[in-house]
């Protein structure tokens, strides 16, 4: 994974020991002078370091480190964050986790993060599967973590383990209430289909794995090409991307979709609508009260449809109530999360339209 601007200059700092300038970090750092006093400016902020008084201005002013600085979220040489190491390691002490999904739910993370970090710490030998289980088996320094990273291991280790299972003789099989029984007197049938079973569920999660490690792998390049050409004018890459190849035959399409929810502004614009509804029931158009009841109705899950409910803004009607109501509806709407999509397409020929190639990645 390609290491910010903000974590050369910082590991530079932390390795130099002495004062410095931003023309020394970026000598030996191989930023820019620019990308190195922006990234100066915001550790002075943030107290990690500061200038020496009696030092001019600019590019050769003199900086030291502030010792009295604690990061809150250290990161070993490698990148990778000590804390989430340390609260991964932990739940692998103390729980039985089979797949990076189990470890994504308990780690309240993301999957690829959670990916990422199992495989450098299967790398090192540092974790690896016991009984189909993920497991500390040595102790090591959490510095070298990244040190060496195999990117197939977690394939690796599946495959290894299923090898395993299959050589042993007396295999014994649990049922659905975890009572054990040797497979040798079981009908042939049940320990083939529940070989079946295990084999290509095994074979599924192991794909699942590898397709979540690609996507990561395709973020990071794709985030990382729109933050450098961001970059290049002095700004940060906000917003979708559309990506076509020079023969225009490929195109990647980047759209951020916001998730957004109602505060209780809704309930007072409803009522608003209300009172609307009451004075137009002489000579409303039925048709348009269905539309509003139908919009404000909750789903099975006690949910709003929250696009009628948006819908309901593009009636022009001029009633001082339902322009309130409508100004309500956007002071409602509040923001919660952004979840990023990445589509793939191809073409056979110029004028030939777009073909997506479907892999689903919403879903991972």
């Amino acid at each position: 994974m390609e290491i910010s601007n903000f974590k050369k200059v910082r590991n530079f700092i932390e390795y130099f020991r002495k004062p410095f300038s931003a023309d020394i970090v970026s000598s030996e750092t191989g930023l820019t002078q620019n990308q190195v006093t922006r990234v100066l400016g915001k550790m002075k902020k943030m107290g990690m370091i500061k200038r020496l008084p009696m030092s001019i201005n600019g590019k050769f002013a003199i900086y030291v480190q502030e010792l009295d600085y604690i990061e809150e979220n250290p990161v070993n040489s490698y990148n990778y964050e000590l804390n989430f190491l340390n609260d991964m390691l932990k739940k692998l002490r103390t729980g039985n986790y089979s797949s990076t999904r189990q470890l994504e739910a308990v780690l309240k993370a993301d999957r690829r993060k959670v990916t990422r970090y199992l495989a450098a710490l299967c790398s090192i030998g540092m974790v690896g599967l016991v009984e189909g289980k993920y497991k500390i088996l040595k102790k090591l320094d959490l510095v070298l973590v990244g040190s060496k990273v195999d990117k197939d291991i977690l394939k690796k280790l599946r495959d290894d383990a299923e090898g395993v299972e299959m050589t042993k003789r007396d295999t014994i099989i649990k049922d659905a209430n975890g009572r054990e029984y040797p497979a040798k007197i079981l009908d042939p049938q049940i320990v083939k289909r529940h070989n079946l079973v295990n084999r290509v569920i095994g074979r599924a999660a192991r794909l699942h794995d590898k397709i979540a490690f690609e996507k990561q792998r395709m973020a990071e390049e794709i985030d990382k090409y729109l933050a450098q050409t961001a970059e290049q004018y002095g700004e940060q890459w906000k917003g979708n991307a559309e990506l076509v190849s020079f023969d225009g035959k490929y195109k990647i399409e980047v759209r951020n979709r916001e998730r957004i929810e109602f505060d209780e502004k809704l309930q007072i614009a409803k009522q608003k609508i209300d009172d609307c509804l009451k004075r137009w029931t002489q000579d409303s158009n039925v048709n348009l009260q269905a539309v509003i009841n139908e919009a404000f109705q909750v789903d099975k899950k006690g949910e709003i449809a929250k696009h009628r409910i948006l819908a309901l803004r593009k009636y022009n009607i001029k009633d001082k109530n339902w322009k309130q109501a409508m100004q309500l509806i956007d002071e409602a709407i509040q923001v919660t999360s952004t979840k990023q999509y990445i589509a793939f397409y191809k073409r056979s020929g110029k004028n030939k339209p777009f073909q997506l190639i479907s892999l689903n990645f919403s879903a991972i």
